[in-house]
């Protein structure tokens, strides 16, 4: 079975991007991402210290904002403006999932990021596509995965992941079915596809029942369960029956490293783009 690597893909990638970034640099455009992130949640932190450790390497600059738990939502949407309109800054994003007091409150708070600097392509108003689906189709493409008259099932409706990740399939050709958690059978869904999808958030949700010979499986779930970080897919079930033919991404090391490739390959995009010479 073939693993579908994303820190062998992402590393493939890296040279490529940080050009771009030395060109911005050169051109005196150099690219800065703010992150703005509400409460110390300790997953939050540790997603947002990869990314500036990723930044670093790549050689974009990270501006990390930390705001406390009980921030009100208009200082909050003050902040996230003052970073928008800041030229210095290049994208902003706001670290999710916010504190529960806010959540209501999150549709609101961003789109208080304007299109121009919306690098996570959460207003779907400019012409980026968000971070984890680019990253899927890039780590197909990384090992030559096509999905042209194929059947993908993706497992997972929201509309920062399993949306546009099904969209990403469609534009590729693929006949797409949208499954979630509460499907009635799934394992019949998933086991009439080429290429199933999941991002369901479920660990454990497809297992050896939902899988066959061949197929390519895309976990893009990622949940704690004590100290480790498991997917949505059980890999140990399902591995012996995807077979010599099959491919697997891994969690951790599978999309999660794409996601954040793609995330400052999008910072990349919007800052050539507001840095015409």
């Amino acid at each position: 079975m073939k693993i579908l690597d994303g820190r062998i893909a992402r590393a493939s990638l890296m040279k490529g991007l940080a050009a771009r970034f030395a060109a911005l640099a050169a051109r005196g455009a150099p690219a800065s991402l703010a992150i703005v992130q509400v409460g110390a949640r300790p997953d939050s932190t540790a997603y947002v210290n990869a990314k500036k450790r990723f930044g670093t390497e790549a050689g974009a600059a990270v501006k990390h904002i930390l705001l406390p738990e009980g921030v009100g939502e208009a200082e909050l949407v003050a902040e996230i403006r003052a970073l928008d309109a800041d030229p210095a800054v290049g994208g902003v994003i706001v670290q999710l999932p916010l504190p529960d007091g806010l959540k209501s409150r999150q549709a609101a708070i961003l789109a208080a990021v304007s299109p121009a600097k919306d690098v996570d392509a959460i207003t779907g108003a400019n012409e980026l596509r968000p971070a984890t689906a680019r990253g899927v189709g890039e780590l197909l493409d990384f090992y030559g995965i096509g999905l042209a008259g194929k059947k993908a099932c993706v497992i997972g409706r929201s509309a920062l992941v399993g949306a546009p990740t099904a969209e990403l399939c469609r534009e590729r050709g693929a006949s797409v079915t949208v499954c979630h958690s509460k499907t009635a059978d799934l394992a019949k869904e998933t086991a009439a596809a080429d290429v199933i999808i999941v991002a369901a958030g479920k660990p454990g949700l497809v297992g050896a029942a939902h899988v066959r010979p061949g197929q390519t499986v895309v976990d893009i779930g990622i949940s704690r369960e004590g100290d480790a970080l498991v997917g949505d897919v059980d890999a140990a079930a399902a591995a012996p029956i995807l077979g010599p033919d099959g491919a697997l991404s891994p969690v951790p090391g599978g999309v999660g490293p794409m996601t954040v490739l793609a995330l400052f390959e999008n910072l990349a995009d919007l800052c050539e783009n507001n840095h015409h010479e």
